[in-house]
């Protein structure tokens, strides 16, 4: 039996990767090596081989026509859903190419979907009320496009999911958030489309908007690029209309909101073109950023060092480069610690240390 969570992790790792294409071009010879080093079996070389067979990178503008098309395998790959309200189906899939613009060299190398397909009632539903819902999960360290049912486009930033329905209802559009996306919706004025986060939902009219809502923020963002939004806080009914050009603030601890005007957009939308903006932010959000970015754990062992304020961007430089460049500003010494292979064979997160360096001061 494969062990699909351990070949998943495998496959996520750059030298497993090397190792195996190597292993490809001369089976003969180093098949039996590339299996005794990762202590897997036969069929899980064979699962592997498949895997990595079907993954295809390219620094391209997207491909619209390649986007439904691996939209439908997708869709070709799902059993259809049996009318069981507690029935669950996972599917693990890999996808043949990234349907988005990657730049950074580290993303290039690994990518995968985790889609979940389930059973949820809508009482809008005729006859059995029970409809398909696809989950689509952009791991860490990743960003990717979605395709939904209606047409329109969906920008998932890394360690960000996004739920939709197999069809839409005929006088709205649902969806749930969580963490970041960019959306081009459709205009529909006959269906609006719901964007529901945790703390907030988001009336859409067709338009171009950002949302970051990541649960460990408590804050919603919602920046509007062009057309027609309206913000509903959780626990009520009233909607705040937002103008093009302007970003909202929404606290949910407070529940204030507090709108100002964009001086430069790409600081809230360039993420999906692989372009990082730092827009005096506070180094510790800066941090957390860097982690889903990079998909990697930064402790840092001097709490006042978060409190010091960035302006910076990065396009193309590795985790490596970034806090070098960071470090010419900052008074921090970075430590790359080596990575932990875990007994299963796989690698533990890489863990990045940042300590505050006494012997340098800043102006």
């Amino acid at each position: 039996m494969v062990n699909h969570k351990k070949l998943d992790q495998l496959l996520a790792d750059e030298n497993f990767q090397d190792d195996l294409r190597a292993a490809l071009k001369d089976p003969q010879r180093m098949k039996v090596q590339f299996i005794q080093k990762y202590s897997i079996r036969e069929e899980e070389f064979q699962y592997a081989q498949r895997i990595l067979g079907t993954l295809s990178f390219q620094r391209a503008e997207i491909d619209h026509k390649q986007i439904d098309k691996s939209f439908n395998r997708v869709l070709e790959q799902i059993e259809r859903p049996r009318i069981l309200a507690n029935k669950k189906t996972t599917v693990s899939l890999w996808f043949t190419r990234i349907a988005a613009v990657l730049t950074l060299p580290l993303l290039l190398t690994t990518f995968y979907f985790y889609q979940q397909t389930r059973i949820l009632q809508f009482p809008a539903q005729p006859a059995s009320g029970l409809v398909a819902q696809h989950t689509f999960h952009a791991p860490l360290g990743i960003k990717t496009q979605v395709v939904l049912p209606d047409g329109s486009l969906v920008w998932l930033n890394s360690g960000s999911s996004l739920t939709f329905p197999v069809v839409f209802q005929p006088n709205q559009r649902e969806i749930q958030l969580q963490g970041e996306a960019y959306f081009e919706v459709v205009k529909n004025p006959a269906a609006p489309m719901l964007v529901s986060t945790e703390h907030m939902k988001i009336k859409v009219y067709g338009t171009k908007f950002n949302v970051n809502a990541f649960a460990d923020d408590q804050i919603v963002r919602t920046t509007l690029v062009e057309g027609k939004v309206t913000l509903i806080p959780e626990n009520n009914t009233k909607e705040y209309a937002l103008s093009p050009g302007y970003t909202a603030l929404y606290y949910s601890e407070t529940k204030e909101i507090k709108a100002s005007e964009v001086t430069n957009m790409t600081a809230y939308t360039g993420w999906k073109d692989g372009k990082l903006l730092l827009q005096d932010e506070n180094f510790g959000d800066i941090l957390k950023k860097l982690e889903r970015w990079y998909n990697v754990e930064i402790q840092l062992s001097d709490p006042s060092l978060a409190d010091y304020t960035l302006y910076a961007t990065f396009v193309d430089e590795s985790i490596e480069q970034v806090l070098s460049i960071i470090s010419n500003s900052l008074p921090i010494q970075v430590e790359f610690p080596k990575r932990i292979r875990q007994a299963d064979g796989s690698y533990a997160k890489r863990k990045i240390m940042i300590h505050r360096n006494w012997t340098k001061s800043i102006s």
